[in-house]
């Protein structure tokens, strides 16, 4: 008896030796699967429990690579019922961190925070590669959480003191955007902190899906020359003298 239970035993600890040790690259199929092409994961290393790899996402006309994303378990969630991973990720010199973790009703993401240098919107945004932005951004949230239908949380992302290319002004100013998420819509509102370009307005966003936002651009008064080129970008000019931004 006794040494059956020491077949057992050893068994045992060699199935959790197999499970502790399995490869990171067994998480790309599963992560292609579950996100239906849209994330991919190559250069795979480490285990399912520590590891990294590059992360490519292609997605509502987006299409870029996080050069690095880093995780590892947290077993000591579990006693508060969730599956949970410190999760690092860079992107050229900007970089972020969170705690990504799954309960038995929803996603949730706590301690979010990602900040670098604003020249990385033109990895994510082509077009804006022209425009050779400049400055730095700063995005925080608590904690936000999905369950697949329904968001809830809030965001704040901050472009701070921004430059554009096309204009001599440096800096243009620095603008805060907040997203709060309710239901499968997240309302979402930009204010202007400082700076002479003054842009506000507000939104709301599909979880996931299209941004649709109305807004304004203007000059600080005695500005407006300097800040012409960009203004005309933003929008056509009103009567008022602001100039109308508008996404649909």
């Amino acid at each position: 008896m006794r040494a059956f239970r020491l077949i057992l035993l050893g068994v045992a600890a060699y199935g959790v030796f197999l499970v502790a040790t399995l490869p990171a690259s067994l998480v790309a199929p599963r992560v292609a699967a579950a996100t239906k092409g849209q994330a991919t994961l190559t250069d795979a290393g480490g285990t399912v429990w520590n590891g990294s790899a590059r992360v490519g996402v292609a997605a509502r006309g987006a299409a870029f690579t996080l050069d690095e994303v880093r995780w590892e378990f947290l077993p000591s969630r579990l006693l508060a019922g969730r599956a949970a991973f410190a999760v690092t990720a860079r992107l050229g010199t900007l970089t972020g961190e969170a705690e990504v973790a799954r309960t038995p009703l929803a996603w949730r993401a706590d301690g979010v925070r990602a900040q670098g240098d604003a020249a990385a919107l033109s990895a994510l945004f082509p077009l804006a590669a022209a425009w050779q932005p400049a400055g730095e951004l700063a995005l925080a949230a608590e904690s936000v959480t999905w369950d697949g239908n329904a968001a809830s949380g809030t965001a704040t992302l901050e472009w701070r003191d921004a430059a554009l290319a096309l204009s001599p002004v440096r800096p243009l100013g620095t603008w805060r955007a907040e997203a709060r998420a309710e239901g499968a819509t997240a309302k979402v509102a930009l204010a202007t902190v400082k700076g002479p370009l003054r842009l506000s307005g507000e939104g709301t966003l599909a979880i996931p899906g299209r941004l649709a936002f109305t807004g304004e651009a203007r000059s600080e008064a005695g500005r407006e020359r300097d800040l012409e080129a960009v203004l005309a970008l933003l929008g056509p000019r009103r009567p008022d003298g602001a100039h109308a931004i508008s996404i649909r």
